[in-house]
């Protein structure tokens, strides 16, 4: 397995008047039943100073290559060096940056992303036919913006719920909207990894993107689909709320797709926030 350190982040963040430490945690494993890792995982904090105003952000991103032997790994790390390389230069600026603005550099830096793997594909041969998901998330302050494609997932967890916060663009997924089948069927279906979006692989590529406000007790947890292939949406619930650590939650999240399983790689970044005080050990 390969673990993310824990990266820990002291944000000064006034919702109610309170500081809170935010911490992040991310694994990616080959799983049981696949030779290469084909997942891009990455995490990046920006903080600057202007003017005498302090902004935090954080950039979280995972891409779930696809291609098998026509290089998919190649097409994940050049969807996030990519878009990481975009959206930085959003993340550094001293202003307050509005939703709608969030919602065209993500749009744009996917659409370059689509282009570069298009592009390296036209001049490596071997790498024809390759695609990837990807699922972005910048928190800035109280505010969650996101991008996606594919089936990889974000979700919003608290006490309270779960909250899937993306839809699947996969042919199981079209056919719950159409009621044809329900999503008990779906996780057994035969075609449940057709996926309708993907990255790279079409000139065009339409991305979904959004923003909401988040509370300083909910996660954010990114995942490829090799976690909900075989860990249900409450048994990720509960591992999360009992461990404070979200590299730990990563890694046991982990551990318990692979002793299902572990058909395909398996990814995870968990951000985390909670009251910040003195004792803490983190």
């Amino acid at each position: 397995m390969k673990r993310g350190r824990l990266i820990q982040y002291m944000l000064t963040r006034r919702l109610g008047g309170r500081t809170y430490l935010t911490r992040i945690g991310l694994s990616s494993d080959v799983g049981k039943s696949r030779c290469i890792d084909e997942d891009s995982v990455l995490s990046i904090e920006i903080n600057s100073l202007s003017e005498s105003q302090t902004r935090k952000r954080i950039l979280l991103l995972i891409a779930d290559g696809m291609g098998g032997h026509n290089k998919g790994e190649v097409a994940s790390r050049v969807a996030g060096q990519v878009v990481a390389t975009r959206i930085i230069k959003t993340l550094m600026s001293p202003s307050k940056i509005e939703p709608n603005s969030y919602h065209t550099e993500l749009t744009e830096a996917i659409n370059a992303a689509n282009t570069e793997i298009l592009n390296y594909a036209t001049t490596n041969a071997d790498c024809e036919g390759m695609g990837t998901t990807i699922s972005i998330a910048v928190i800035d302050s109280n505010q969650l913006h996101i991008a996606h494609v594919g089936d990889s997932r974000i979700y919003v967890i608290n006490k309270d719920e779960i909250r899937q916060i993306t839809r699947d663009h996969s042919y199981v997924q079209e056919l719950i909207d159409q009621k044809r089948i329900t999503p008990e069927e779906a996780k057994n279906h035969p075609q449940k990894n057709v996926i309708t979006r993907v990255v790279g692989y079409y000139s065009e590529i339409k991305a979904d993107v959004s923003s909401l406000l988040i509370n300083a007790d909910d996660f954010v947890l990114l995942c490829c689909d090799g976690l909900p292939n075989h860990v249900e949406d409450e048994e990720i619930k509960r591992i999360l709320l009992r461990n404070p650590d979200p590299q730990k939650a990563c890694d046991e999240l982990i551990a318990l797709a692979n002793s299902r399983g572990g058909t395909d790689n398996i990814s995870v970044i968990i951000a985390s926030a909670k009251n910040a005080r003195r004792d803490d050990p983190y």
